[in-house]
């Protein structure tokens, strides 16, 4: 029988200005997905660090 965890990571990117930044943690979460057999990858949150 397998293991089930739960990880939980902070990603810090730089995007340029006409990257979305949903659409960046989407393509995250499907190669989280599709590389590592991760049974399942959501996006809890955005913050947009580049006002501090």
């Amino acid at each position: 029988m397998m293991k089930a965890i739960d990880v939980y990571l902070k990603v810090e990117a730089d995007l340029d200005n006409s990257e979305d930044p949903k659409r960046f943690a989407e393509e995250l979460c499907k190669l989280l997905k599709k590389v590592y057999g991760v049974r399942r990858a959501e996006v809890s949150n955005l913050h947009d660090v580049s006002a501090n």
